[in-house]
């Protein structure tokens, strides 16, 4: 018989893959942001002091701006921890707190103008000394300058004086349509003067205005120059006017 034939060998086992690039590391998830240290936000102190809306040092940061209290926070600390965190929230900056501590509720207030705060035995005020430095003030435009005097003159020819008070009107004096009481029948305009014969100028020129009021009691907030459409035939001088003029003048 013929020999057997010689044994092949097999071929080697496969070498185990090598991989081309290390495995991924875990991710890595970034560390939350920090809670709102108010320790590292020192305040100041106002003791039975109060502020908000309408002229009285404040708006309110929290909805519906109207006086509401941060629900929840029933703490001086937690109060002035939601304080820092308002703008973070959404909110607007948070200037400083109401704090109420007999009744444990907590105010967040902003654009707080310390000197129109009042007393308030109930409250105190805790304010922000870390606050962003303030705008420039607004400077308020001048008012016009007064016209020569003999303009002034000319235009004040046009006008009959009633008397130093408030201007006064007929029970049945119709104006606008309809009677109203003896005190404004139709106001036609009611604007910011510095002279009573500015105010005369404006009422000369409306062809609805029959008389002019003017104080010196009111500034320009208080629009000291009232144009009636009814003809004053005497005028009222009250207990608060005292120490002010009033003018009542009516057209020729």
């Amino acid at each position: 018989p013929p020999p057997p034939s010689p044994l092949t060998p097999s071929p080697p086992p496969p070498s185990p893959l090598t991989p081309s690039s290390p495995p991924p590391s875990p991710l890595r998830l970034p560390p939350p942001p920090p809670h709102p240290d108010v320790t590292a936000t020192s305040w100041v102190l106002h003791e039975q002091t109060n502020c908000w809306w309408g002229g009285h040092g404040a708006e309110e940061v929290d909805p519906p701006f109207r006086g509401s209290d941060v629900p929840g926070v029933s703490t001086l600390p937690a109060c002035q921890a939601a304080c820092v965190s308002a703008a973070s929230s959404g909110l607007s900056f948070c200037e400083g707190i109401i704090w109420a501590p007999r009744a444990g509720k907590c105010y967040r207030k902003t654009r707080i103008s310390l000197g129109l705060c009042d007393f308030d035995p109930t409250y105190n005020l805790h304010l922000r000394s870390d606050l962003p430095p303030a705008p420039p003030a607004r400077v308020e435009p001048a008012p016009p300058s007064p016209p020569p005097p003999e303009r002034d003159a000319r235009v004040m020819r046009r006008f009959e004086f009633v008397g130093n008070g408030r201007c006064r009107f007929p029970w049945n004096a119709h104006a606008c349509g309809h009677v109203k009481p003896v005190y404004q029948p139709c106001l036609v305009e009611q604007t910011c003067t510095s002279t009573k014969e500015q105010c005369a100028a404006k009422c000369a020129e409306n062809r609805d205005c029959k008389a002019f009021e003017f104080n010196t009691k009111n500034g320009c907030w208080g629009a000291p120059c009232e144009l009636h459409g009814a003809v004053p035939d005497h005028v009222q001088v009250l207990a608060e006017d005292i120490g002010h003029l009033y003018t009542c003048m009516k057209k020729k």
